[in-house]
Order: structure tokens, then C-alpha cells, then sequence
């Protein structure tokens, strides 16, 4: 046989087995599962044992960027971030709009009168912010995970058409802090009679900063709530960073005098939703890293938002057991020492605990934060 068919010969072979051995590669290859986590501006959490049983180590909390100037703020959020604390857990700050009032003398009808002005429409400077966001790093030095802004495109919020001022705000959270991993914008998933277009305000955003950011993050719930994945394949799309699901959730019920949104909201639909969040969503891509449900427990049947893995009568929802068995399938055991409500944990005999297993997932990193 010549030399060149000898080459021939063997390259063929190698075309022939080559996909048996990648394809037999592919179906050992691990799947991607994101890392997951729970919003919840309520402590309460903290101290439930069946949260704790679970293993979850990633937390949210969304915070006015003036937060820690407001006595009653500042207390509940050192609470919370104490608690975290205490726990071990990574948490996220949502940077948010202010929460506070202040009162003008203004003259109504040649009579001086005090008039209340909320600022939540207010947006900060870039000195007011920055040294907020320093007065915070201060208090809590071990936080190292923000969000510039709470639901950025969304019209409810001042920042809607403020590419270049949260590309600002980007640039300084970047500069005070080299170690911290900053989310360029928290985006709404919603309809363009309620936000910008995640596109046009994500092109603006990075035309103001100059380069594309290594994290971004997404509120899913139009997508999520109607078991489709067409907004968050968009945003994948749409930018080269990693994202962070950072809000998203099986909606129960809503009493916020919004629309009916054309599906079902209930404890049952919520927790399809939860699956299909944890499921299908979380692994489109290697670059969903981080998915946080919101929110642990509701507090009345009338809350303005609800979803919940805990109803307002502290049973466990549908959805708690998803997120327990998934991620006991994910081989995050929980600890049935601390609690035998995860569903894994009650199939134990009595008299015995089980295994506990690793604490959370991981997903891909490097891309610049």
C-alpha cells in the first residue's frame, strides 16, 4: 500500500469512528446547571429550617441605592446582611430606585403649604451613587455582587433612556471595587408598551461604556410564565457576557391592578413554571450561571405579588418541591438533619438523617465583570 494511501486509508477511518467517539463523548458529558438561588427582601428565611435544609447558597436583596441614609433601611438591611452572613451565603445587591419622601413649603393659592415629593423617580449623580455604593462596601466588605439597577428598561423606572448614566454608574462600581462581579443592568422581559427593548437599551448601554460587560442580568417572568424561552434566547443573543437570571418565578397571584396576563396563576402553574425555569431556561446556554426564584414566602392571601414556595400559611408550595427535588437531582442533597420536609429527606426511614451532598453548582466564568 503507498504512503498516500495509507494516509487516505486511516483518515477515512478516523472520519468513520471519530463521531462515534464524539457522540459517545457528548451523552457522558455533564449538563449545564446554573447556579440557583432566592430572592427575598424578608429574613425570615434565614431562620426556617427548610430553607436551610436545602443547600442553597446564593441569596438576592434589592436595596434603594440611598438605603443606608434611612434609619428603618439600614436597619432591616444590616439584619439581613448579618444573617446572610452568618449563613455563609453569597449574596446579590440589586441596586434600586429610593424609597424615600421629601417634603417642599410651596404655595398653593398664596398659602404656604408642605408638599410630599417621592423620589423614586429621582435619579442619583454619579458622586451621590458612588458614594453610596462606598458607604455600603464599607458596612459590608464581604459582599462582592451587584446589579447597577433594578428592571433598567422598564418605564416604571427613571432609568429607562439613562444608558449612558448607568454605564457611569458601571464604570465607578468597576473602578471601587476590581474584585466585585458587577451586573450591567437587571432587564425586564416584558412587552415595549411597558419597556425598552432589551436591544435598543443594551446597544446604548454599551456604545456609552465602550465595551461589551462580562455579566448581565434578566428578569424572566414573561418568558418563564408562559413556558417559552423566545426573550431569553434574544438576550443571549444580544450580548457576549454571562447572565444572571436575578428575579424570576411561578407567578401565584397578583393584586398590583395590573391585566389579567393570559395564563394561569396558581400554586399548580406556578410550579410547572418553577420547572420550567429550572429546567429548560437554566440550560439553553452555559452562560445562564445564576438563577434566583423569588421570593421564599408570602406573607397575606392578598400580597401585591406573590411567588412564593411558601404560602401565606407556611405549608410548602408545589414549588418548593420542585426546587428541592431538582436540586437533590442535581446532587445538591439536603441536610435531613435540619429538616425532613424536602421530599427527599421524608422518604427516609424513621431514626435515620440520610447523606448531605455538595452546597451548590457552578457555572462557566472568566468573562469580565
Amino acid at each position: 500500500m503507498s504512503r498516500i494511501k495509507r494516509m487516505l486509508t486511516g483518515a477515512f477511518a478516523l472520519a468513520v469512528v471519530a463521531p462515534a467517539v464524539l457522540l459517545s463523548v457528548a451523552a457522558a458529558a455533564p449538563k449545564h446547571h446554573p447556579v440557583v438561588g432566592i430572592g427575598d427582601d424578608k429574613g425570615d428565611m434565614f431562620s426556617d429550617p427548610r430553607f436551610l435544609a436545602l443547600g442553597v447558597k446564593a441569596v438576592r436583596y434589592d436595596m434603594s441605592w440611598d438605603g443606608l441614609s434611612v434609619t428603618y433601611q439600614r436597619q432591616e438591611a444590616t439584619s439581613w446582611m448579618d444573617a446572610a452572613k452568618k449563613h455563609g451565603l453569597s449574596v446579590l445587591v440589586t441596586i434600586d430606585h429610593s424609597d424615600r419622601v421629601i417634603y417642599k413649603k410651596v404655595k398653593v393659592h398664596g398659602k404656604t403649604k408642605r408638599k410630599a415629593f417621592s423620589q423614586s423617580r429621582v435619579l442619583p449623580t454619579q458622586a451621590q451613587y458612588m458614594s453610596a455604593f462606598r458607604a455600603f462596601r464599607k458596612r459590608f466588605p464581604w459582599v462582592k455582587e451587584f446589579v447597577t439597577w433594578d428592571e433598567t428598561n422598564c418605564y416604571c423606572e427613571v432609568t429607562y433612556n439613562k444608558e449612558a448614566k448607568i454605564a457611569g454608574f458601571y464604570r465607578g462600581m468597576r473602578s471601587a471595587c476590581s474584585s466585585c462581579t458587577i451586573l450591567a443592568a437587571e432587564f425586564l422581559d416584558t412587552d415595549k408598551q411597558y419597556a425598552v427593548p432589551m436591544k435598543t437599551w443594551a446597544n446604548g448601554f454599551v456604545k456609552a461604556l465602550g465595551y461589551q460587560p462580562g455579566y448581565w442580568g434578566l428578569n424572566d417572568y414573561e418568558d418563564a410564565n408562559k413556558l417559552v424561552s423566545t426573550q431569553t434566547r434574544q438576550l443571549l443573543g444580544l450580548v457576549r457576557g454571562n447572565i444572571w437570571l436575578a428575579e424570576t418565578g411561578g407567578i401565584v397571584n397578583r393584586h398590583n391592578g395590573t391585566k389579567h396576563p393570559g395564563f394561569p396563576q396558581n400554586a399548580t402553574h406556578a410550579a410547572k413554571v418553577d420547572t420550567y425555569i429550572l429546567d429548560k431556561i437554566g440550560s439553553l446556554s452555559p452562560r445562564i450561571q445564576r438563577i434566583y426564584l423569588y421570593e421564599w414566602d408570602a406573607k397575606t392571601p392578598h400580597d401585591s405579588w406573590d411567588t412564593a414556595l411558601i404560602s401565606y400559611n407556611t405549608i410548602p408550595r408545589p414549588g418548593y418541591k420542585v426546587l428541592a427535588n431538582t436540586l437533590d437531582a442535581w446532587g445538591i442533597k439536603p441536610n435531613c438533619t435540619i429538616s425532613r420536609v424536602p421530599p427527599a429527606c421524608a422518604k427516609l426511614k424513621p431514626g435515620t438523617t440520610g447523606p448531605t451532598g455538595p452546597t451548590g453548582a457552578t457555572g462557566a466564568t472568566g468573562a469580565k465583570s
